[in-house]
């Protein structure tokens, strides 16, 4: 464009001169030398910071301007260049980090759900998708930001719950860490369950033991005075009674390993239709569904079947004197899963967060075993299940997944 206004200028003076003077064709020469002079010094660098100015907006930081052969702005256009391929080698950088923590965010066990600025949540990793539910959502909003608390959640999850927030363009963005504790829990409960028991079951048993000798013995000594031999008997009953009670618990302590092997689930539970329709009352109908045909699972048909007692004992207990009290036992697919429903009052909430918990019992005067043991042997088979009232139908059901937890 300079050139060819520099052209058009000379024509214009060639035009009103006389050519034939050289004082007109040097000027016109001048004048030239001087517009492309201007045109290298001037134009040529505006260009190149035009093009960089292009480039610094579309973020491309890849591109590199050319040396324009004027020493002071080819200085701006390596410092320029320079600069480029720091911010590439950053943004590099940055992508390759973010990559890296998006790998170990959906690697990780615990869940973690990232929020917009208005709290919303925008992004979980599969940890946060397994664990959600309406009651970890419900758990989640009772926790202070900034707090970090340990919650049972209805039927048999312990979870501990961390609110925090982290700083994103000048404001804070809050982020939720759900970590599932149940095995620890359990385990800590366990050994301390354990460890009172063994206590317990020494001391009340060497006591005892002698007590119910030196009564034996004085009920024969006073067996000709019934009202003597009333009293001893009754003493000595309530001995034994207290031994038993011990005992009841022992038997978690001393719970064995399950020998699982591949069950026939349908011709199982058949096997157990007598037993169940036994303990059932005339108030209360027993109905079994069975499963697919083939449908198998691997565990221990023996503990499997105390699981199954307690469960049906607990939801006849439950219904008490209702006259139209139910229970149905029935085997569902993908996956394998055995749910008892029983339609009585339903668990409250703040019941159900301490059912599987040690010495923990609506009904008086039971030990609270029942449940313990079903969740013990559960564990151990490395089953999940869970104990829950429906809102909408206000039937509690006991589910239990008959697949191995992966």
């Amino acid at each position: 464009m300079m050139l060819l206004v520099a052209v058009a200028v000379t024509t214009a003076v060639v035009a009103f001169c006389d050519v034939g003077k050289l004082w007109t064709v040097g000027l016109c020469g001048l004048m030239v030398v001087l517009v492309l002079l201007l045109y290298r010094s001037v134009a040529i660098p505006m260009k190149a910071v035009r093009n960089g100015l292009n480039l610094l907006r579309e973020q491309d930081f890849s591109s590199r301007l050319r040396m324009t052969g004027q020493p002071d702005a080819d200085n701006i256009v390596e410092l320029y260049n320079t600069l480029m391929a720091s911010m590439k080698a950053e943004r590099l950088k940055n992508l390759e980090q973010n990559r890296f923590l998006s790998l170990v965010v959906e690697a990780s066990p615990l869940g973690i759900a990232v929020c917009d600025f208005n709290g919303a949540v925008v992004r979980t990793n599969s940890a946060w998708d397994r664990m959600s539910s309406p009651e970890l959502a419900k758990a989640v909003e009772s926790v202070a930001d900034g707090d970090s608390q340990v919650m049972r959640l209805p039927g048999a999850s312990i979870v501990r719950i961390s609110k925090l927030w982290f700083m994103d363009s000048g404001f804070r963005r809050r982020f939720v860490i759900v970590e599932r504790i149940t095995e620890e829990i359990t385990a800590a409960e366990k050994q301390m369950f354990n460890i009172i028991v063994r206590t317990i079951g020494h001391e009340v048993n060497n006591s005892l033991g002698s007590v119910i000798s030196i009564l034996e013995s004085l009920g024969a000594m006073h067996s000709d005075d019934s009202l003597a031999a009333r009293a001893i008997d009754s003493c000595t009953t309530s001995c034994v009674n207290l031994v038993s009670f011990v005992r009841g618990y022992a038997e978690i302590v001393k719970l064995p390993p399950p020998d699982c092997e591949t069950v026939d689930v349908n011709r199982w539970l058949t096997g157990l239709c007598p037993a169940l329709t036994a303990m059932t009352p005339a108030n209360v109908s027993l109905e079994i569904d069975s499963a697919p045909a083939d449908a198998t699972a691997c565990f221990d048909p023996v503990l499997m079947e105390r699981v199954v007692v307690n469960i049906v004992k607990n939801a006849v207990e439950s219904i008490a004197e209702r006259p139209d009290g139910a229970i149905e036992i029935a085997l569902r697919s993908d996956p394998l899963t055995l749910t008892v429903t029983d339609n009585g009052p339903g668990i409250a909430d703040e019941v159900s967060a301490k059912l599987f918990t040690p010495f923990f019992s609506t009904k008086r005067p039971d030990r609270g075993l029942g449940l313990m043991l079903v969740a013990d042997i559960l564990r151990a088979h490395g089953f999940r299940y869970s104990l829950s009232t429906s809102p909408d139908t206000g039937l509690t059901t006991f589910a239990i997944t008959l697949r191995p937890k992966h």
